[in-house]
């Protein structure tokens, strides 16, 4: 009877170890299954990847005729800058002296008559840089024109300031003149300290 029992615990102790096999069997099988999912998973996340690097490439490759030129027409452009600016300035002075010129003429009363306009520059020890300064020489018939003149002369957008240097009264064929000079010193712009602008006409 012993011996039996022996037997029937051999084979429960078999069948118990079969069960433990077919349950690791059953385990290493999914987790083998979940690796191959995740290496599957990750396979396929990687080739997703390498397809949209390929056509991100392809794109930086057509684009990148565009970003030349953009990049040319950026180095185009400033190497230009100084041209532009010089250019710009230039045209700032000569529609300053346009409207100054201008100005002049529209301010003359009617029996004022301008003999010369010159212009040179001075050192404004206010300011402590070089101002333009106009000088306007005629004749006229009265000193209240001469002085009408000023008044409008200082209407002028581009006059800081209108003085007068000197009236002197002449006879020209028995008719009564009044000679004059008057300097209008010009508003100062921005603008390189030194730079010549005298001339005269």
């Amino acid at each position: 009877m012993p011996f039996i029992n022996m037997i029937s615990e051999r084979r429960e102790q078999q069948a118990m170890l079969i069960r433990r096999r077919k349950q690791l069997l059953t385990v290493l099988l999914a987790e083998v299954g979940v690796l191959a999912g995740v290496f599957s998973f990750l396979g396929m996340t990687n080739m997703s990847l390498q397809a949209r690097l390929h056509r991100a490439q392809q794109e930086i490759n057509k684009l990148q005729p565009t970003l030349e030129l953009i990049a040319r027409t950026e180095r185009d452009t400033q190497a230009l800058m100084p041209k532009l600016r010089t250019l710009t300035e230039a045209q700032q002075h000569t529609e300053r002296w346009y409207a100054t010129i201008n100005g002049i003429a529209r301010c003359l009363p009617a029996d004022v008559w301008l003999t010369g306009i010159s212009s040179s520059q001075t050192q404004d020890s206010e300011k402590k840089k070089q101002t333009t300064v106009i000088t306007l020489t005629g004749s006229t018939l009265t000193q209240q024109q001469v002085g009408e003149m000023m008044l409008r002369l200082n209407t002028i957008p581009t006059f800081e300031k209108v003085e007068l240097h000197y009236t002197q009264q002449r006879s020209y064929n028995n008719f009564e003149t009044v000679d004059f000079e008057v300097a209008a010193r010009m508003q100062t712009p921005e603008e390189k300290e030194g730079k010549d602008e005298s001339g005269s006409s």
